[in-house]
């Protein structure tokens, strides 16, 4: 089963006031590649960035080897990403977004959700943590298809919701929404700068 594992980075980040998809951790390098990198490990294949406001200024920090999807529509709504995602791998099996501020996701949660998702192909998938909803979705290609008949505003979550099955994981992250430099900060202290 071929994944296309998603990082949706084409937001304008008002609040953060900077490009998140360029936010630096202890560790180096910018979040979308950190993001791209851990759907790779996590077993996604291709993976690839959705680029929209700042798309310039961001792609001269991607490597060469990461595939990158313009959304020239991104000011419209959020689900012209996955639109635009969706249309860039027409012979994805599946496909796993990653909000690019979801920060931390660890590598077994994508690999579980890639599990779940071989077992039971044809149904949406969504991780939850205690019960709440995560912010990753995983879309097999007959939802995806319905996906791009969306709105551009359409609310995703709104519209995955009643289609979703859920699969607990225990990964705090996947709650994660990371919005301004102070969330930033505070969630870099919080993990000694593991996850940032």
């Amino acid at each position: 089963m071929k994944t296309a594992g998603i990082v949706l980075a084409a937001g304008a980040s008002q609040r953060m006031g900077q490009a998140k998809a360029l936010l630096r951790g202890v560790e180096g390098g910018v979040l979308a590649v950190r993001q791209a990198a851990r759907l790779r490990a996590g077993g996604c294949r291709p993976v690839a960035v959705v680029l929209g406001a700042r798309a310039e200024e961001v792609r001269r920090e991607l490597p060469e080897n990461l595939a990158q999807v313009e959304n020239p529509r991104w000011a419209q709504g959020r689900a012209t990403s996955l639109q635009a995602a969706i249309r860039a791998f027409p012979r994805a099996d599946g496909f796993l977004f990653l909000p690019v501020d979801a920060v931390g996701v660890r590598e077994a949660t994508v690999r579980a959700l890639l599990a779940a998702a071989r077992k039971a192909p044809q149904v949406i998938w969504r991780p939850v943590y205690r019960g709440a909803k995560g912010n990753l979705l995983w879309i097999p290609p007959a939802a995806a298809r319905d996906l791009l008949d969306l709105a551009a505003d359409a609310r995703v979550d709104e519209w995955a919701r009643p289609r979703a099955h859920e699969l607990e994981v225990d990964d705090p992250a996947v709650l994660r929404n990371i919005n301004t430099p102070e969330e930033w900060a505070a969630m870099a202290a919080q993990t000694g700068g593991a996850e940032a």
